[in-house]
């Protein structure tokens, strides 16, 4: 049998190991003293506000420079470990010893007078302060990371700050987790990371970045790269936010506005006309899409509905067989701008009025279908008013099927608790004009338009409040953080 000798320990193999154990446990701070042929440096290492190691060199001296002034090694040595190591016990002290000599051999007797407990390494060759860059950033967590999330308090619905946990302390380069939050806002959400300390002053953000998330349900990834570095490899186009805490705080609101329940836009655009004018309208429907598509991107709680309507047809030997032309039925907000694309302009064959009360017609039939708790919301935009049921004084002729607008328009309101809004070519002349009862939520002229306003008092989107720019979880949902 043969036996073979252990291989002796590489020697900053040793130093690399009591270095790394030090590291891994020191509180307040650790001293480092490298002896080398030249001479003395001492180090360092302490942990920052985020529990980050940190390591700085203090002093760095030549045997020449500490003995030009007749001082003894042994004594400027000692000099230099009472004002720059501490005295105390609790603060461990690590002597590299990298060459020996007389010099050396006299700084080993000057430390450990000061501090009898340190401990020596022999360490031939070794470059202490390479060594401990590297270990610092191979330094396991000394504190707890939380990603900073607003909950509802259960008591009063306002909204308070708490800390998801990410990493616990003695976590370590490398580790990865994932955390579900929702972002409520279409703008993103900051993700701050931080070491929590109360309910809305973290001790020290670790990292603030905004996230272009768009709004709902998000796992995301986290990877610790290392102490005080925190990444989100999957979320692409992340940007340093640069904003001081006290200035995120105050753009938070105090509550969630609640989320509209399921709506129903219905899009009814007037297609006789010039084909500028006719633009013009589908501008606007498609505008206003847009908006809802952007705050409220659930499809399964919106849905659109275009339909086009245009002139009767008067003054032939054939009854008018013309109808409102339904581009898309209770579609998604994407489905809905395709279809607007379809739509035509139509040559108007009656300047005063439009079939208005047949689209009425089709559309009170179709909502019959529909579930009743939804808000239905009806959106038309044109020039021309409707055809009355029978011909009056202003002899605009009847409706060819006799459609009466306001009983229909009166009848949705009570089933569906209809809310209409108008967008006209020109401000309604009259007082009486039909279009200040179909805009009886908003009458807008085409060329002055506020599309924000418009959803919100067509109840399909909230009053425009200030935007939770975190991450928001639910009570059920949060758990492993600080309160």
């Amino acid at each position: 049998m043969h036996h073979f000798a252990k291989p002796a320990e590489p020697a900053e193999g040793g130093l690399r190991g009591e270095l790394a154990e030090l590291i891994a446990s020191f509180r307040e701070r650790l001293a480092v003293v490298e002896i080398d042929a030249a001479g003395i440096r001492v180090f360092e290492v302490r942990a920052d506000e985020v529990g980050a190691t940190r390591h700085t060199r203090r002093a760095s001296a030549k045997w020449s420079t500490l003995t030009v002034s007749g001082e003894e090694v042994v004594d400027a040595v000692h000099r230099i470990a009472r004002d720059l190591i501490s005295a105390d016990e609790a603060d461990p002290v690590l002597i590299a010893r990298i060459a020996d000599g007389d010099e050396q051999q006299a700084a080993l007797r000057a430390l450990r007078r000061w501090r009898p407990s340190a401990r020596l390494v022999e360490a031939p060759g070794a470059k202490v302060g390479e060594l401990l860059g590297e270990l610092a950033a191979e330094a396991p967590l000394r504190q707890t990371y939380d990603l900073i999330v607003a909950r509802e308090r259960a008591q009063d619905g306002r909204l308070e700050l708490v800390g998801r946990r990410l990493f616990g302390a003695g976590a370590r380069p490398g580790d990865a987790t994932t955390v579900a939050v929702t972002c409520t806002d279409a703008g993103g959400m900051l993700l701050a990371v931080s070491a929590w300390s109360g309910p809305l002053q973290p001790s020290e953000l670790v990292s603030a970045h905004h996230a272009p998330l768009p709004p709902g349900r998000h796992v995301l990834r986290a990877v610790l790269e290392r102490p005080g570095l925190v990444r989100f490899p999957e979320i692409p186009g992340l940007q340093p936010d640069t904003r001081t805490w006290e200035e995120v705080v105050t753009t938070l609101p105090a509550r969630l506005q609640p989320a509209p329940g399921p709506g129903h836009l219905v899009c009814a655009i007037e297609t006789a006309g010039t084909r500028e004018e006719f633009e013009a309208r589908c501008h606007w429907a498609g505008y206003v899409i847009d908006v809802l598509a952007e705050r409220r991107p659930d499809p399964q709680q919106l849905q659109v509905s275009v339909v086009g309507y245009g002139t009767h047809v008067y003054g032939t030997r054939r009854a008018d067989r013309s109808r409102p032309a339904f581009a898309v039925w209770s579609a998604s907000t994407g489905q809905a701008r395709a279809a607007l694309e379809s739509l035509r302009p139509t040559t108007p064959t009656y300047p005063h009025a439009a079939q208005l009360e047949d689209m009425l017609a089709e559309v009170s039939t179709r909502l019959l279908r529909q579930p009743a708790n939804t808000r239905t919301a009806l959106l038309t935009i044109g020039a021309r008013p409707p055809h009355p049921p029978r011909s009056g004084l202003d002899r605009v002729p009847a409706c060819p099927q006799r459609y009466d607008w306001l009983a229909l328009l009166r009848e949705m309101e009570q089933r569906h608790d209809l809310r209409s809004a108008v967008i006209c070519d020109h401000p309604p002349a009259a007082p009486t004009s039909p279009w200040h009862r179909l805009g009886s939520t908003a009458v807008f002229r085409v060329d002055a338009v506020n599309a924000e306003e418009l959803a919100f008092r067509l109840g399909l989107v909230s009053e425009p409040a200030k935007a939770l720019s975190l991450p928001f979880v639910s009570q059920s949902e949060d758990s492993g953080g600080r309160n």
